[in-house]
């Protein structure tokens, strides 16, 4: 009896030793491929995630205010901080506002539709001092390509040093959904890391970005239908060129 449970706790010991080494063996091939790949530029589509970085941005005195949780890009005519976007009523003697088109060409693109697998939204309770009582959570798989890009471009705006007494600044994304921006996160530290990278191509991941707190459901609603969108006009128009 003893002998048959011993061989039975090797036989799972193997086995789980096999899965892991898999499971890291994936994680590894995958970081491997995608911090090797290049990547080329892109030009923006129906559905865009454009890139914001802070120091070219304050060169240009351009700025993103967020009204009615929505943002725009709005060049500042006056002296004030650019860390943080402004949040409220636009005000027309500090600010005009940029045309849609110079910011879609001058900002980065950073992912299209083709560098996204799947977009789906999440409500999730807010916290309790808040007077929403909830918040929707808008979530990207992206493509290994779109790992790699996204980790790319934050290596280089949020990760790189920075002069001795410079200021740290909020590196943000603008997302489009046609000539229309719905939101402006802030990237986090970590993306610009080795293991957040590696991590993505992890069995247990199932979403690469998440946009939050959106507190209006019909723009969460309107950046999954824009994707959904987007991603079939541009498969149909794959099909057709064949």
């Amino acid at each position: 009896m003893r002998i048959g449970q011993r061989s039975t706790t090797r036989l799972a010991i193997v086995v789980i030793g096999v899965l892991l080494a898999l499971y890291l063996g994936n994680m590894g091939v995958g970081y491997y491929q995608a911090s090797r790949m290049q990547l080329s530029k892109v030009q923006p589509s129906r559905f865009t995630v454009f890139g914001f970085p802070a120091r070219e941005m304050e060169e240009r005195r351009w700025k993103i205010i967020i009204t009615h949780e929505v943002p725009k890009v709005m060049e500042q005519l006056r002296e004030a901080d650019f860390a943080r976007p402004e949040f409220g009523a636009e005000d027309q003697q500090n600010f005009k506002r940029v045309p849609i088109e110079e910011v879609i060409r001058t900002l980065p693109v950073v992912l299209t539709e083709q560098h996204i697998e799947q977009a789906w939204m999440e409500e999730r309770a807010a916290e309790t001092l808040r007077a929403q009582g909830r918040f929707f959570v808008v979530h990207l798989r992206l493509t290994a390509e779109g790992r790699a890009r996204l980790w790319h471009y934050a290596r280089e705006q949020v990760a790189r040093l920075r002069a001795l007494g410079e200021k740290p600044r909020d590196e943000r994304l603008l997302l489009m959904v046609g000539e229309q921006p719905w939101a402006s996160p802030i990237i986090s530290p970590e993306v610009g890391s080795g293991w957040w990278l590696m991590s993505r191509f992890s069995m247990l991941q199932s979403s690469d970005v998440q946009i939050f707190p959106i507190y209006d459901e019909e723009i969460a609603q309107e950046i999954v239908k824009g994707f959904e969108v987007a991603k079939q006009q541009g498969l149909a128009q794959a099909e057709g060129a064949r």
